[in-house]
């Protein structure tokens, strides 16, 4: 599952032509697209999957992996010799270095949190609960 879409980094990137692969048409190649959004989150998947169930689908944490994706897709896609771009370069740094600290636990993904029947906030969506001890 990719945390972006086709038409997400086509609206994003309307002047990009020179790294979406454009057919002889004018029109990008969005199997190109596709296949790239889906390697940028494969790769954020790399760094997510030590603090969170990957794939992740928090609808608050949502926007931002769809953000940083579209950052990773336009890097790997511009990965060409008439793509030279530092801002380009830029931005897929610091999202490394945005999914690095994620992955160190500097940093956290907002997520909504669930209440349970017994009051306290957790992030889970089963709890367990469990009669007191009999025995010692």
């Amino acid at each position: 599952m990719a945390y972006a879409s086709v038409k997400d980094w086509l609206d994003r990137n309307p002047h990009r032509g020179f790294v979406a692969d454009y057919d002889h048409d004018g029109q990008a190649d969005e199997a190109v697209v596709a296949r790239a959004l889906e390697d940028a989150s494969a790769e954020m998947d790399g760094w997510l999957a030590r603090r969170y169930n990957t794939p992740v689908t928090d609808p608050q944490a949502v926007p931002i992996l769809r953000q940083h994706c579209l950052v990773i897709a336009t890097h790997l896609l511009a990965d060409t010799p008439q793509a030279n771009d530092q801002e380009i370069d830029g931005r897929y740094k610091r999202t490394i270095d945005f999914l690095k600290a994620i992955a160190k636990g500097d940093a956290k993904l907002p997520m909504q949190v669930s209440v349970s029947s017994t009051g306290k906030s957790s992030n889970v969506g089963v709890t367990f609960v469990t009669p007191e001890r009999i025995f010692s």
